[in-house]
């Protein structure tokens, strides 16, 4: 079997087990068999930032929309 059918077999397997499986069905350790076959024929690249600055964009985020919201509620109420 070559790498792209093989990947599209294992892709499938795991949309099945994820979005169509029961309970009774699933099975986390064939999942888990799945996504490391998966990973070792499609590695994926590490992140560029680190949890930490994700956190720190996550949270920058968070101010800057409850700036916003603020700024709205105040012009809610001019009216």
């Amino acid at each position: 079997m070559n790498k792209e059918k093989e990947i599209d077999m294992l892709k499938e397997k795991l949309d099945y087990y994820t979005l169509v499986a029961t309970d009774e069905e699933f099975d986390a350790e064939e999942v888990i068999k799945i996504v490391k076959r998966l990973e070792e024929l499609e590695p994926t690249e590490a992140p560029e930032k680190s949890v930490d600055e994700f956190l720190d964009d996550f949270w920058k985020y968070c101010e800057e929309r409850e700036r916003k919201e603020k700024i709205l509620e105040e012009f809610r109420k001019q009216k």
